[in-house]
C-alpha cells in the first residue's frame, strides 16, 4: 500500500465525495471525471493507545521532509523485509500523525509483517504526541483496507480527484 499522502492541508488532493455528494454531481455535470480515488481512514489513539510493539522491532529513522519518521523491517534472513513513512503530528495537521507509506517486499508477504510494522507505526506516533492517525487506500484495495480496519481504523469517506474531460 502506497499512498502520497492523507486529506490534510498538506496531502493528497480529493474531494470527499460521501461528504460533497452535490459537489461532486456539479463537477460532472460541468465536465469533469473521477481520474482517481482513495479510500480515507482515520485511527483514535486516544481511545484505545497502542500495544507496545511486538518482535521483530523497527528501525526507526528521522526524516526532515516532511517532517517524521522512517521505520523498517529486517526478515529473520537479514534482508530488507518493510517500510513505513510516518509523518510527524504538526500544529499544522491539529496533533494528527500520517501514515504516509507502508509497503512490504513481495517475498516477505502473507507473514502478518504489514500488520506488525503497522502496530509500530501506531505506537510510535502515539508515543510522540498523536492523538490521531490517518492513513488511505486506493479505492478498491481490500487487503489494504482490511489491514487499516483490523488495526482499529475507521473509514470516513472516498477521495477523489477528478479532471476536466477533453
Amino acid at each position: 500500500m502506497y499512498r502520497p499522502g492523507p486529506a490534510t492541508a498538506t496531502g493528497i488532493p480529493g474531494l470527499p465525495v460521501e461528504h460533497r455528494a452535490v459537489t461532486a454531481r456539479a463537477l460532472t455535470a460541468a465536465g469533469f471525471s473521477p481520474a482517481s480515488a482513495q479510500r480515507y481512514f482515520l485511527r483514535d489513539l486516544t481511545i484505545a493507545p497502542p500495544a507496545p510493539p511486538e518482535y521483530p522491532l523497527a528501525d526507526v529513522t528521522p526524516i526532515t521532509d516532511p517532517p517524521g519518521w522512517q521505520l523498517e523491517l529486517t526478515g529473520t534472513d537479514g534482508r530488507h523485509a518493510a517500510t513505513a513513512i510516518l509523518r510527524a503530528p504538526t500544529h499544522e495537521t491539529a496533533g494528527m500523525a500520517v501514515l504516509w507509506q507502508l509497503t512490504v517486499r513481495h517475498a516477505h508477504r502473507r507473514q502478518h509483517i504489514a500488520t506488525r510494522l503497522l502496530g509500530q507505526c501506531l505506537h510510535h506516533a502515539a508515543q510522540h504526541g498523536a492523538h490521531h492517525l490517518t492513513a488511505d487506500a486506493p479505492d478498491g484495495d481490500i487487503p489494504g483496507a482490511c489491514l487499516l480496519a483490523g488495526a482499529g481504523f475507521l473509514p470516513l469517506d472516498t477521495l477523489t480527484v477528478y479532471r476536466r474531460r477533453l
